[in-house]
């Protein structure tokens, strides 16, 4: 291509083209009096040489343009967003109903942003979590062969994936997957509790969800009045055990906690939690809980009673729980637990009479991010003789960020 030499912008000399730069057979002789000459023997050099002209001169300010496709669409730049995480890994030994070993019990990660001054997000996983697999078997000629499976969507890594809208201090909803307002321990979160594990009525999930730190699909009111009561109202898919997926009834829960925080005394609050869903009797729900807290820097004393019907079926737990914390690091805690899967019955470890007895201590490490905790467990079954009563120990390592 031949360069084009001189610019009006440059000394304000005419432009012509440098032939010397060109091959020979695009050379074009000069004539007296005409800077280009159109004889038959160098028409065609003449017509070459014109066109890369024109192309130097016409392509440079097309590159510097950018072409866009007709159905190409505009870029939008995404507003900022948070990332914060919590990974614990724990060692279990000496529990008789599980097996000794390492397991990574958490693994989350929250995103969250502001799209406007009133509407914000928020998106959380749990990478740690396992997909359940529902098997089906049937009878192929003589054999029994696996005919059916699918995916349990409630083991999912999602967690939350909800709006929040603000209008005041007062009125906040959620729309989305969320927590739903069950049990003061249950909206703490993981890297809070005192204990390496929740009280019992939250962790034990044989009955297909726990009471407490369990997310359904809703829309929920959230808020502070007076400066002293504190809600949470909503309404959902279940109560709790239908997270991920579609609702399998035409029923709808109500679900709801309020606390009240002593003016005088900000330290302490008492309040209580319930929920309700209607319908036929094996579907029918109901939740009814109390709460009491006291927290400072130095030491927190909470206890809560739950008490729920799933159909027939009537849960009852309750705990008792204390925690000094002598230096900003060190945390010493224990609790006294009871569960009872089943109070029509006791005949095995799947509806027996549960008691724990919890003590250990936690150390901060590298300021706050990191944690290292010790729990020992005296675990006895009062009502069933097929279990025996044991001691064992949790070890576990946190990281929060």
């Amino acid at each position: 291509m031949a360069p084009v030499r001189g610019d009006a912008s440059r000394g304000g000399q005419s432009s012509q083209l440098d032939t010397a730069s060109l091959p020979a057979r695009d050379r074009v002789p000069a004539t007296r009096g005409s800077p280009l000459s159109f004889t038959a023997n160098n028409l065609m050099p003449s017509c070459r040489a014109l066109v890369c002209w024109a192309f130097a001169l016409v392509v440079p300010p097309l590159a510097g343009g950018r072409a866009g496709a007709q159905d190409s669409t505009v870029l939008h730049t995404l507003p900022p967003f948070e990332l914060h995480g919590f990974v614990e890994v724990y060692y279990r030994s000496g529990d008789p109903l599980t097996k000794d070993g390492y397991r990574l019990r958490k693994a989350d990660l929250k995103f969250n942003g502001e799209l406007s001054p009133h509407l914000k997000w928020r998106i959380t996983f749990d990478a740690a979590k396992s997909l359940t697999v529902t098997k089906t078997l049937g009878e192929v000629g003589d054999s029994v062969a696996l005919t059916d499976a699918a995916i349990d969507q409630r083991t999912r890594i999602l967690q939350d994936a909800a709006l929040t809208y603000t209008v005041n201090g007062a009125l906040v909803f959620d729309v989305g997957q969320q927590i739903v307002p069950l049990s003061l321990e249950g909206t703490i979160p993981t890297s809070n509790v005192e204990t390496i594990e929740r009280t019992l009525f939250i962790v034990e999930r044989s009955r297909a969800g726990g009471l407490g730190d369990i997310r359904d699909i809703g829309v929920s009111v959230n808020g502070r009045a007076w400066d002293a009561v504190e809600y949470h109202l909503g309404t959902f898919n279940e109560t709790g055990e239908s997270g991920g997926t579609t609702d399998a009834n035409d029923q709808k829960s109500l679900m709801g906690r309020v606390v009240f925080h002593v003016p005088a005394y900000p330290q302490f609050q008492i309040g209580g939690s319930g929920g309700f869903e209607g319908g036929p009797t094996p579907q029918r729900r109901e939740r009814t809980a109390g709460e009491a807290q006291f927290r400072n820097d130095l030491f927190t004393v909470r206890g809560e009673v739950m008490s729920a019907r799933d159909g027939a079926l009537h849960r009852l737990g309750w705990y008792g729980l204390g925690a000094i914390r002598p230096t900003t690091r060190l945390q010493l805690v224990g609790r006294f637990d009871s569960w009872d899967r089943d109070r029509s019955r006791d005949v095995s470890v799947n509806d027996a009479l549960q008691r724990q007895v919890v003590v250990g201590g936690s150390y901060l490490i590298d300021g706050s991010v990191a944690r290292l905790a010790v729990n020992i467990v005296r675990q006895t079954f009062p009502t069933v003789t097929t279990v025996r009563d044991a001691t064992f120990m949790l070890f576990a390592f946190q990281g929060v960020w």
